[in-house]
């Protein structure tokens, strides 16, 4: 089963490192705010956790139903409303699952009665009573994430009730508390605080940890009492936060300590100049318009600058001198996404070099002078990102550092491209190489010069970038022997089919163990694995990849690694978690 979360073979419960996160309307106001939500579950994704999102209905849909179950009357009956209501729900948690899977992070619904979220009391005020935690540990270990309707259970007889104001908050707070994991309520503030920020912003104080009671006591505009008096009972904490903040509210058993004073003053929106404006780029550009208040795009750097002209809003300039940007543009990040090695590398040196943080999802670039980039990065202090280089949605570099912060990892390997992926499948459902070819082209996973993807190259360059995340050192490229798709026959096909095999590109990177930390040899190749292998199981464009280390223990990734939105996610997760740095230092 395809998943881009980190599963440990040696670890004996998928409810480690698991948090739940719940969704409102305040954060969902409408469909395009779904991407809001991709970001922050992919925040924890890219940091090995599972995730369980509880979402509310999109917006003021919950009030349009009531409204439209009350045009039948006045003793309309309780469960059709409830029945009715609970679409709602059901609509937001499919929409998020699709808008999951356009980012490459499969997730899976389930709904209060898949969950055995049964309820007692009245139909449409209903409490949450029960849960089944063996039906929710089973979905998670096939999924990273699961999306769950919250305000909805099932009474006795398996009938829809409602649980009445902050029923969503009470659904993530139960299910965060029968798990015994951790629980944030993403809401559209950043915190609770001792004044209204909106009235005095220059002296409201965050709460940056706030008592049951004491929240009892504030009215229910941000935090519902049901949820809280849930959490107090039965001495659980939760967390209020912003999507893509650090800093929010500890609720607790207390007591309440105040936060820094003039909280709301915020810091501006980073200022970003934007390379680039490819399917990409613009697929950044839009996630970035929608964060507003987090990011100000004030430069764009295209060939075509009339038709950028068209698709950039407000007073952005837009312009075709790349090193002009990098050397002078006064922004806080530079996102290269031009592809190619000039003139992009020099261009992230240049800004990297007078202190400008860049994020870049050119592996080809970076993987030309990794050392050198990380030297001038790390004398500057400028943050250098390049999740989106390898793995697409899949975080890969994220989990090989942080496994290799723990343990030696001896041996990396892996499905790395999805433009071979897709052309190998489709070579063994009877595809001319041509043909599948130009298919990939078609769904924009290969270049028009696709050579450096089935030759092996731009798994090379990705091998690269892996070792040095592993082990700090830098593999020269032309020590990493490469074989090409291009060699595979329509008789090769045939004969691995009557095996009971499937060809993949895999890219191989290890380390010797007879010689110091240095020896690393890498190998990029064409083979046949068994139908059951990890390898096997991603098909067309999902990546796989295998971690091993010296004590034994394998981590295998897993999701879709080529496509417009799944390098775009993977940027935004660099950008946000480079913002996020810039306001705490």
């Amino acid at each position: 089963m395809s998943h881009s979360g980190l599963h440990a073979h040696r670890s004996n419960s998928v409810l480690h490192d698991c948090v739940v996160l719940k969704f409102g309307s305040s954060v969902l106001p409408s469909e395009v705010y779904l991407a809001h939500a991709v970001h922050e579950i992919y925040r924890y994704l890219r940091q090995g956790k599972r995730v369980i999102a509880v979402v509310s209905a999109i917006g003021r849909t919950t009030n349009h139903l009531l409204a439209h179950a009350a045009r039948y009357g006045s003793r309309i009956s309780d469960a059709g409303v409830a029945a009715l209501a609970a679409t709602g729900e059901a609509r937001s948690a499919a929409l998020l699952t699709l808008a999951l899977d356009r980012a490459g992070v499969p997730a899976s619904v389930l709904d209060a009665g898949a969950l055995g979220l049964r309820t007692i009391g009245p139909t449409r005020d209903a409490t949450l009573a029960s849960l089944d935690v063996t039906a929710l540990q089973r979905a998670l270990a096939h999924q990273p994430v699961l999306v769950v309707p919250g305000f909805i259970g099932r009474d006795e007889s398996g009938r829809a009730t409602l649980l009445g104001r902050g029923g969503s908050d009470f659904t993530a707070v139960f299910i965060a508390a029968r798990l015994g994991v951790d629980c944030i309520l993403v809401k559209d503030v950043d915190a609770l605080f001792d004044r209204d920020p909106a009235v005095d912003p220059a002296n409201a104080r965050r709460l940056a940890r706030a008592s049951y009671e004491d929240v009892l006591s504030l009215s229910e505009g941000i935090v519902q009492h049901k949820a809280v008096r849930f959490v107090r009972d039965h001495h659980t904490t939760i967390q209020i936060a912003r999507v893509g903040r650090d800093a929010g509210t500890v609720v607790d058993q207390g007591p309440t300590q105040l936060g820094e004073i003039g909280f709301m003053r915020a810091k501006r929106p980073l200022r970003v100049a934007l390379l680039g404006l490819g399917t990409v780029g613009r697929c950044v550009y839009e996630h970035l318009d929608r964060l507003s208040d987090l990011f100000e795009v004030t430069r764009v750097v295209v060939r075509d600058t009339a038709r950028a002209e068209q698709l950039v809003r407000g007073s952005v300039r837009v312009d075709a001198d790349v090193l002009d940007a990098a050397r002078h543009e006064p922004c806080d990040i530079i996102v290269e996404a031009l592809g190619g090695v000039d003139p992009s590398l020099p261009a992230i040196r240049a800004a990297l070099a007078r202190g400008v943080h860049v994020v870049s999802a050119n592996k080809a670039a970076i993987a030309a002078d990794i050392s050198g980039l990380e030297a001038v990065s790390k004398h500057t202090g400028a943050k250098l990102a390049y999740s989106a280089a390898v793995g697409g949605a899949v975080p890969v570099l994220e989990r090989v550092r942080a496994i290799a912060s723990q343990e030696r990892i001896v041996s990396i390997e892996g499905v790395l491209n999805g433009t071979c992926n897709f052309v190998l499948d489709r070579l063994r459902s009877g595809a001319t190489l041509g043909a599948a070819v130009k298919e990939a082209q078609q769904a924009g996973f290969a270049e028009a010069d696709a050579s450096v993807d089935l030759d092996g190259i731009d798994a090379g360059h990705k091998l690269l970038l892996i070792a040095y995340a592993a082990w700090g050192v830098a593999l020269p490229l032309d020590r990493i022997t490469k074989g090409s798709v291009g060699n595979v026959s329509s008789e090769d096909v045939a004969n691995a089919r009557a095996k009971g095999q499937v060809h993949r590109a895999i890219a191989s990177v290890w380390q010797d163990s007879a010689a110091d930390n240095q020896r690393v040899f890498g190998r990029v190749d064409v083979r046949t694995v068994d139908l059951d292998s990890p390898f096997a199981q991603a098909c067309e464009e999902d990546n796989c990849v295998v971690i091993r280390t010296a004590s034994g223990a394998s981590f295998t990734l897993q999701g879709r690694g080529a496509g417009a939105y799944p390098t775009a996610e993977s940027v935004l997760g660099d950008l946000l978690a480079v913002a996020r740095e810039v306001r705490r230092g």
